[in-house]
């Protein structure tokens, strides 16, 4: 049994590096080239030279320092899962391959088109560029983009970084936690705790440094297995992209099952040495387990639980984001709508003079008709941390969306002057937001100010258009602000960060691409994308999360309970003579095992003060850290109840496991007794 114990403990480590050698090297792929050294950043100099030279610069580069400089543009019409690769063409070089067989998407979920760095002249060639090469390269880059008039910058890319072994996806590690620390147990516990296998060794006359050769049997009958596994994986690789990046991938395996097998490594050899260390004849009979290997198999509970609470609330976070709209419904709502991606570096999105730029655009555009406004905010309500979503739209919104007052009529603009619609069923105080509104969001208003409806919005949730996860695609208990004229009331400033979060909205691609070649700032944008496409790419990264998430909760769960059943097992085999005596003379259970359901309590207690912590962090606290349009804050509430459900459930499965083995010691010593 002992022997399965370690074997467990080496495999479970290494199956949970393949998974997240995958997931990492798939994010740098989708954000990047997967092995790319470097990068160089170019912005606008004083005197830009034409695209043209940018381009012929960076030829010259990549044919003298032998390198390949390529550059990422995201396909306008889907950023998400298209985009443009332009590349240098130096002899020899991976740009010369991917301009000749094209280029090896890691990620079945995007798809790359190769163009060579000549067609700069169709894109803004301010942005990042990827190299492969050395810190010379990456300084000839910085000289080559200089001498056409470009400011830039040079960044090296760590290796971590390169194999995807940082910027994890929230929960992995508490995955990590929690694996490593069940494995590191089971390890103590197989050895320290499990010494008559060590005893006849010695007995033999083996010595420590044989012993702990032979334990390399462990991981040798594990052979079999890994001959499987490896082919039926290259398999699957091959099937999924054709084993592109399968070098790169196979060294992220590696390097991270190394991160992790580390301290398993070294929790088997001090557990060995412990067991060695044990008297002959007591290791023969079975010695009992050390008063510190029982209190480290207790203590090994507490940052389970806590990496557990931990997991449920990223689990139901994720979830909620997962599921904060439907597909088919948004894209009905959405129709042709359209959003702007303002890439804010490298642009000079730290003067005022750039967002006064963005904002004049924007209320430009809402004059002319071809953007309407829907801005979800939260609007501070009273002395206290009390807010309220609010939904500021203007006309347009209104004629796009088909928004129905409890009377059953549609609300359609008309007046000249603010007004507010409260949701029917909500106890919003409405004096206290006209007022709020007035003296702040809509301070620039024409007198008399702002009206407030007498009739309710009917049920139903308003559209948001929504620009990215952190907001709803749809708001059920929002009020509708009906600005007449945003292009006065708002600030050129305002309007300019609501048209980079997505919430200046264009009905069309054509009115979109209209506004920008009449302004001439396209240079300004990254890309016109489909309302929600932020969003979705969100909730694929959501949904990415929530198995990630689900992975962690239920092998936190799992690794838990082993604990509690470790644990337990542990100190009867060290107390199980005194916990059968007791039993004969009478003693309660309850009594008997007063140290067993004290470990429980404070588990509990811990658990408790965790999950309250955490849901303090989380919930909307009205200061705007935490929006209450935000579905991961919304899900605090219920996060909280679940994560509170495992931490008791975890205590009463450990007082049955209590229980249950006092009645199996006092039946085995009591046989044993007759």
């Amino acid at each position: 049994m002992s022997h399965r114990m370690l074997q467990l403990a080496y495999a479970v480590p290494a199956v949970l590096a393949v998974v997240l050698g995958f997931v990492g090297l798939l994010q740098v792929a989708e954000s990047g080239a997967v092995g790319s050294t470097g990068t160089v950043t170019a912005t606008a100099g004083a005197a830009t030279g034409s695209n043209e030279r940018v381009a012929a610069a960076l030829e010259r580069v990549a044919r003298t320092e032998h390198v390949t400089i390529v550059r990422f543009v995201a396909d306008r019409a889907s950023p998400v899962d298209r985009r443009t690769a332009l590349t240098t063409g130096a002899p020899g070089t991976r740009g010369a391959t991917w301009l000749r067989t094209g280029y090896p998407d890691f990620s079945r979920g995007m798809s790359t088109r190769v163009e060579p760095m000549a067609a700069l002249v169709e894109f803004d060639p301010t942005g990042t560029y990827e190299l492969d090469g050395s810190d010379l390269a990456r300084s000839a880059t910085v000289d080559a983009l200089r001498s056409v008039g470009y400011e830039a910058s040079s960044e090296a890319i760590p290796l971590a970084r390169r194999l995807g072994m940082s910027d994890r996806l929230d929960g992995t590690l508490g995955l990590v936690g929690l694996v490593v620390t069940g494995a590191v147990v089971l390890c103590l516990v197989g050895t320290v705790g499990a010494p008559r296998r060590y005893a006849v060794q010695q007995a033999f006359g083996r010595s420590s440094g044989a012993v702990l050769l032979g334990e390399c049997s462990v991981v040798r009958e594990l052979l079999p297995l890994i001959g499987v596994a490896v082919p039926t994986g290259a398999a699957a690789l091959w099937w999924y992209n054709r084993l592109a990046d399968v070098g790169p991938f196979v060294l992220a395996v590696a390097a991270i099952a190394a991160v992790l097998l580390l301290p398993v490594i070294a929790a088997h050899g001090v557990g060995v040495l412990a067991a060695l260390r044990v008297p002959m004849a007591e290791g023969v009979r079975g010695a009992r387990p050390t008063a510190p290997l029982v209190a480290l198999a207790q203590v090994a509970r507490f940052p389970a639980v806590l990496l557990l609470v931990a997991a449920v609330f990223d689990l139901v976070g994720a979830t909620a984001v997962a599921r904060s709209g439907s597909m088919d419904r948004d894209l009905r709502a959405a129709g042709a709508s359209v959003q702007l991606w303002v890439t804010p570096d490298p642009r000079p999105v730290d003067t005022q003079e750039y967002w006064d730029r963005i904002g004049d655009f924007a209320a430009s555009a809402l004059v002319d008709g071809g953007a309407i406004l829907a801005a979800p905010v939260e609007v501070p309500v009273g002395a206290a941390r009390s807010t309220v979503p609010v939904l500021f739209v203007d006309d347009g919104y209104l004629r796009l969306r088909d928004v129905r007052a409890t009377d059953g009529s549609r609300v359609s603009p008309g007046s000249t002057r603010p007004a507010v619609w409260l949701p029917d069923g909500a106890d919003l105080d409405g004096t206290g937001l006209v007022r709020a509104l007035r003296d702040w969001d809509l301070r620039n208003a024409a007198e008399p100010g702002v009206h407030l409806s007498a009739v309710r919005l009917a049920d139903g949730p308003l559209y948001a258009f929504p620009g990215d996860a952190t907001t709803p695609t749809w708001l059920d208990d929002a009020a509708l602000v009906l600005v007449p004229d945003p292009a006065r009331v708002f600030t050129p400033d305002q309007l300019g960060s609501w048209l980079s979060s997505g919430d200046v909205v264009f009905r069309t691609r054509a009115d979109a691409e209209r506004s920008i070649t009449r302004a001439g700032i396209g240079r300004e944008f990254s890309a016109v994308v489909d309302v929600g496409q932020a969003a979705a790419e969100e909730a694929r990264r959501a949904r990415l999360a929530v198995g990630v998430g689900t992975a962690a909760v239920v092998s936190g769960l799992a690794v838990a309970v082993s604990l509690s059943v470790l644990a337990t097992a542990a100190h009867r085999r060290r107390s199980g003579r005194r916990r059968f005596v007791l039993a004969t003379a009478g003693v309660s259970g309850l009594r008997a095992d007063l140290g067993l359901f004290a470990v429980e309590f404070v588990l509990v207690a811990c658990g408790v003060v965790a999950v309250v912590d955490t849901w303090v962090s989380r919930r909307p606290d009205g200061t705007g850290l935490h929006s209450v349009l935000d579905p991961v804050a919304r899900a605090a509430d219920p996060a909280a109840l679940l994560a509170a459900a495992v931490v008791v459930t975890l205590a009463a499965v450990g007082v049955v496991v209590v229980g249950s083995t006092a009645r199996t010691v006092v039946r085995e010593r009591g046989a044993g007794a007759r």
